[in-house]
């Protein structure tokens, strides 16, 4: 029976891709799945160099993966790897490669769709940290990059650390929906005042955090003022039951030797401190 069960047909019906180049490599087969993955019949491409220039458009990217592609075969040993190709509609997806010498100079390409997979881990990373309410970086995010710029030629680095007031009287009066608008607003004034590279965080139920890099006190003290005048000018516009307020701390490490946990701490007494001239 199993006789009258071709080979095409057994390759057209795996589940990855399947390509075989020969000595010159050119494409001498190519199965149905590999043509759904990447746009391309054996009709459309001749050989790998071809198909290199239309998967890795940017030159610099396919000269590196071609050179590191070549340099394993020269050796005679396999070459896996992820990488992002165009399709021949211009789609962009993930495949994973696994290249296999056979017999004496052909060629076996194992070809597997990992979009899902790679955008899902990109998702997953994602939400580990950034806070989901906000959008914001959380506090995972934010004590890593003090970790990170403790030891960075970045200083003079500042802190600054928030707390929205009245957000207890918003949730208990007018419920917490109410107060995840409150929330949102503050989170979306921050980062539309911040420059890019600054680390806005929602570090605990109403309190934020911003690691400024390359910012002395005086442009630290600025920036709180300017955070204030939004938050004023919005609450004045009379957009929400109760005053739509934030308390602020600063502190500034101008070098290395203060470490940026102190900094933190310092500006989380400075905020309590403008909290209670309130």
């Amino acid at each position: 029976m199993l006789k009258d069960l071709s080979l095409e047909t057994v390759l057209n019906n795996l589940t990855m891709g399947i390509a075989i180049l020969d000595e010159e490599r050119d494409f001498v087969y190519i199965n149905d799945l590999t043509t759904r993955i990447t746009g391309y019949s054996l009709s459309d491409i001749t050989n790998l160099e071809q198909w290199f220039e239309a998967a890795f458009p940017d030159p610099v990217e396919r000269g590196k993966i071609y050179s590191d592609f070549k340099g394993k075969l020269a050796n005679g040993e396999h070459y896996n790897r992820v990488s992002e190709i165009m399709t021949k509609s211009g789609e962009k997806k993930f495949v994973e490669f696994r290249v296999n010498p056979i017999e004496k100079d052909y060629l076996l390409i194992n070809l597997v769709d990992v979009s899902r997979r790679i955008e899902r881990e990109k998702e997953i990373k994602y939400l580990s940290y950034h806070d989901e309410l906000t959008d914001l970086y959380n506090r995972r995010y934010f004590e890593e990059e003090m970790e990170r710029l403790d030891d960075s030629r970045l200083y003079p680095i500042s802190i600054i650390i928030g707390d929205l007031d009245n957000l207890k009287a918003v949730n208990d009066n007018y419920g917490h929906l109410l107060g995840d608008e409150y929330l949102r607003k503050a989170a979306q004034i921050l980062k539309e005042l911040l420059r890019s590279e600054d680390v806005v965080a929602r570090i605990g139920g109403d309190e934020f955090a911003i690691l400024l890099s390359e910012t002395d006190k005086k442009a630290a003290a600025h920036i709180c003022e300017r955070i204030k005048a939004e938050f004023n000018q919005y609450n004045n516009a009379d957009s929400f039951p109760i005053e739509f307020k934030i308390s602020l701390g600063c502190a500034t490490a101008r070098k290395k030797t203060k470490k940026l946990t102190d900094i933190y701490n310092q500006a989380d007494k400075n905020m309590y401190k403008d909290k209670g001239r309130r």
